[in-house]
């Protein structure tokens, strides 16, 4: 593909330094399809309507049932729309933000001379004033002062005080709504309303609704769609929709396990395959938990599929040497797997042979003894050549003083594109109703009870 196709885009612009204001060009587009689709425009009206019925408000837009009933202006001075439309009963004013506004304070610097609407919309009696932001640092203050500056110059021009309403929309919102009419309509990539998707996708993928993964093309320029969707996915396998933001703001899945806390979930981009991962033994404690509180020996480690559903999924677990400073994890070593296997099996009682040797605080002057104890007692454990040079650039030659020596086990479940596509055909990304979510926590109940 050329690299300059996307130019043929409508609404791709060549850039220059110091041009193009960006939030002017994404209202300039919106205004376009509000202005040449109707059914965008009557979509919009109607979600308009909506937010103003749950605010249980006075204010409604009417729909245009002529061509001279409505009228779509951008970047109009308050003085000229209100010359334009003298006396107007209804005055709504909406946010288009990525996030919920900011809360609403006052500006004591009016100046309505100064004041542009990004968009403005004339519906019979009613006016619609939209300000466009990438975010929501101060828009939801703009509009109010829009708002309240419009309807003073209402006043002093002689006409009645309208009517007023102030709404909070998001760019999610709006995107579900043209991708709805866009479907409707045929889904036609040559039209103004395929033209500007497309334009959005290409800049501001994480603007869009939260998309199932068989509805994404699974590759790196995707990234910001899937890992929605994949934020999404832990959101809904959480019991709490706050627990997936537990850990120092780290998007996991909270376990309760004595020796495993977390599962992670990620996409194998090669393979088009999702992950879920946990780390059992992670920690001192962790470990002592899983060699000494669980029932089931050792042998899930070596284990290389898992049957859930009646599917079969593939499995990995690695066993790790884990060093850590101030509980984040600094080197994370593999064991040699065949190493593991012939010297430790499925033994608990070898592992905690192991455990009593190597697990706890490290300090500097001991830290010789315990690469020694690796190239001794447990040569063959690790690959030493990768772990001194790793060792020796974030211990020695570093102002830590000690390391935390751990070791525990890496268990991955893989969930390959056709596994996903059963669950979400006709599937929803809503919480209670993601029947991929409700697979994944049996995947995690599964691997659990197979290791407890």
């Amino acid at each position: 593909m050329f690299n300059n196709n996307r130019h043929l885009n409508i609404f791709e612009h060549y850039t220059q330094k110091g041009s193009l204001p960006i939030e002017n060009n994404v209202s300039r587009g919106l205004a376009i399809l509000l202005n040449q689709n109707s059914l965008v425009l009557d979509r919009f009206i109607d979600f308009i309507n909506s937010k103003c019925f749950e605010k249980k408000s006075s204010c409604m837009v009417p729909k245009p049932q002529r061509l001279n009933d409505k009228e779509i202006g951008i970047q109009q001075q308050i003085a000229k729309i209100v010359q334009s439309y003298p006396n107007p009963q209804n005055l709504i004013g909406i946010t288009l933000t990525t996030a919920s506004p900011i809360n609403m304070i006052e500006n004591k610097n009016d100046d309505n001379n100064g004041l542009i609407t990004d968009i403005i919309i004339s519906c019979k009696d009613t006016l619609v004033v939209i300000e466009v932001k990438r975010n929501a640092v101060d828009a939801r203050l703009q509009l109010k002062q829009q708002v309240k500056s419009i309807a003073a110059e209402v006043v002093r021009q002689g006409g009645n005080l309208p009517d007023t309403e102030l709404l909070d929309g998001t760019w999610e919102e709006i995107i579900s709504i043209l991708q709805d009419v866009y479907n409707i309509s045929g889904s036609d990539e040559n039209s103004v309303l395929g033209h500007y998707i497309n334009h959005l996708e290409n800049h501001y993928q994480q603007w869009f609704p939260v998309s199932l993964l068989t509805d994404i093309t699974i590759d790196r320029e995707n990234e910001s769609a899937v890992d929605k969707r994949i934020l999404n996915l832990i959101k809904n396998c959480c019991e709490n929709e706050s627990d997936a933001e537990k850990y120092s703001g780290r998007y996991i899945i909270p376990l309760e396990y004595d020796f495993c806390t977390e599962a992670q979930l990620s996409l194998d981009y090669e393979s088009k395959r999702l992950m879920i991962t946990i780390w059992s033994g992670d920690t001192k404690w962790q470990s002592y938990c899983l060699f000494n509180k669980t029932t089931n020996d050792l042998s899930w480690v070596y284990e290389n599929s898992l049957t859930v559903d009646g599917l079969k999924l593939d499995l990995l677990t690695e066993p790790y040497l884990r060093l850590a400073h101030f509980q984040s994890t600094i080197i994370a070593e593999y064991f040699d797997k065949a190493y593991y296997q012939r010297n430790f099996g499925v033994s608990k009682d070898k592992c905690m042979a192991l455990y009593n040797d190597i697990t706890r605080e490290w300090k500097r002057p001991e830290w010789s003894q315990f690469r020694a104890l690796l190239k001794g007692k447990y040569s063959g454990l690790i690959n030493m050549s990768s772990f001194d040079s790793d060792f020796q650039s974030s211990f020695e030659n570093s102002n830590r003083s000690y390391a935390h020596v751990s070791f525990g086990y890496e268990t991955t479940a893989y969930l390959p594109m056709e596994v996903i596509s059963k669950y979400e055909r006709n599937n929803s990304t809503l919480r209670g109703n993601d029947k991929l979510a409700s697979f994944i926590s049996k995947v995690i109940n599964q691997l659990m009870k197979k290791i407890y």
